[in-house]
């Protein structure tokens, strides 16, 4: 082929026929010009198909992680909301003065837990969306959503955990003054009759249960704008692939 332009460029200028010559060479660069556009093209069409399969694996490695926090967040709310559920029956044994029954032995010591029971949550998605770089997302909104999720609300449970369970452990010093331990999880107290009476053990339970409630909350919160994320990146897959 580049022979064959050769000869013909060397019959124009043999033949002089220059503007011939001309129009044929600007003709000839015009050709390279856009061949050169068409293997540029090619190139970054490659290299975006690329992308957008390496962008497709890493949402669905999230997904595949969020999944995963959602039953670890579902499963310890079962558990928190039944430590809770111990807190009210002590509250109400307490103000309304009702008589000691052995069963209360259980509630006494669940009452006393602060709840912070949530596991470490997985981020192996979000490593490998950071690993991947963050620009490999492309709706600017869904990148806000993850970056939000676990930056911001994982690390918020997870420091609210820590905070709720120090808070119950610095009442421990007391509780051991007025409960025996008889057994695992069970809580007897030493003197009930007083302890009907006790302003501040009533306070402390109460205060336990504040934290704990505000940190159900904060639970809640996370799961739904977890839920609300997978969503978010279903519908993105479905849309782009």
């Amino acid at each position: 082929m580049i022979k064959f332009f050769r000869k013909i460029r060397q019959k124009l200028l043999s033949e002089n026929k220059i503007s011939k010559y001309l129009i044929y060479a600007i003709g000839e660069i015009f050709l390279v010009v856009i061949g050169i556009l068409i293997a540029l093209q090619i190139n970054n069409w490659n290299e975006n198909k690329k992308e957008r399969a390496k962008e497709k694996n890493v949402l669905e490695d999230i997904i595949n992680n969020l999944n995963r926090n959602n039953d670890l967040i579902k499963n310890s709310l079962i558990t928190i909301k039944e430590i809770d559920s111990s807190s009210d029956i002590i509250i109400s044994v307490i103000r309304n003065k009702k008589s000691y029954s052995d069963t209360l032995g259980s509630h006494f010591f669940e009452s006393t837990r602060s709840g912070g029971l949530l596991f470490p949550l997985s981020t192996e998605g979000y490593e490998s969306l950071k690993n991947a770089g963050f620009d490999i997302i492309q709706s600017g909104s869904l990148k806000g959503e993850i970056l939000e999720l676990f930056e911001i609300s994982y690390k918020r449970i997870k420091e609210k955990s820590q905070w709720t369970t120090e808070r119950a452990n610095q009442y421990n010093d007391y509780f051991i003054t007025i409960f025996k331990g008889e057994q695992p999880d069970i809580l007897v107290p030493l003197d009930y009759n007083q302890l009907l009476n006790d302003a501040r053990y009533i306070s402390m339970v109460v205060d336990i249960k504040a934290q704990r409630s505000w940190y159900i909350a904060d639970i809640l919160d996370c799961l739904s704008q977890s839920e609300e994320l997978i969503k978010n990146i279903k519908h993105e897959l479905k849309e782009s692939y």
